[in-house]
């Protein structure tokens, strides 16, 4: 949660970010600034700071006079941000399973269960968001804010994909097993196991989303 005094534009920038990952903008699409003050119902200034944040970003293309256009996001892009993905995410897990409490271990498999519910349940939607907040439960841990940056900043348009194009064939239960693998890792404190199992995660997550772009492409 921000806190009471951030900025109306950084509270703005996040909750964009959210609604763009659970497709309330969709990819593709343009937006007017007059619609977000609407939705958001503020006044135009912070939308318009919130706005030109996440253009520096990469998640949003501004146009004059015309508002935004939320991306959409093809092979390549989905291929870079999973290489960042994988490097960020192998370095926060090595340091997890180093630092994390057992109260850290009981928050992140209370977080990994809900994703799993989510998950069993064939609930993309929900399996999208239960995952996004797992990764967050887990690389918070690590308290490494510049790195956590980074990774929401360059999720949201990923998320979008994901949440629209679904997943391929027994792929929630790779996830599932595969958080399972990052949660042992870290109750035993084995740092390199728990570094190879976020970059394995990584990778297989980009594996699928490419075949699935493509499916859907065809």
């Amino acid at each position: 949660m921000e806190p009471l005094n951030t900025p109306t534009y950084v509270r703005l920038r996040e909750q964009i970010r959210e609604d763009i990952a659970e497709g309330v903008w969709a990819l593709g699409s343009h937006v007017t600034l007059a619609q977000m003050v609407k939705r958001y119902e503020v006044s135009a200034n912070p939308v318009r700071e919130a706005l030109l944040q996440l253009q520096g970003e990469g998640i949003i293309d501004m146009q004059m006079h015309r508002g935004a256009v939320i991306p959409r996001v093809d092979a390549s892009y989905i291929a870079n941000i999973y290489d960042l993905r994988g490097a960020i995410e192998q370095m926060l897990a090595a340091r997890v399973a180093t630092i994390a409490t057992p109260a850290d271990v009981d928050a992140i498999e209370e977080a990994r269960a809900r994703h799993e519910a989510a998950a069993r349940a064939h609930d993309i939607r929900e399996a999208v968001l239960a995952n996004r907040e797992f990764h967050r439960a887990f690389n918070r841990v690590a308290a490494n804010q510049p790195a956590l940056d980074v990774l929401s900043s360059r999720s949201s348009l990923v998320d979008a994909l994901r949440r629209s194009i679904g997943y391929g064939e027994r792929r929630l239960d790779m996830v599932v097993s595969q958080h399972k693998k990052l949660v042992a890792a870290v109750r035993k404190g084995d740092a390199v196991a728990a570094s190879k199992a976020a970059l394995e995660h990584a990778e297989s997550a980009r594996t699928d989303l490419l075949k699935r772009l493509a499916d859907v492409n065809k």
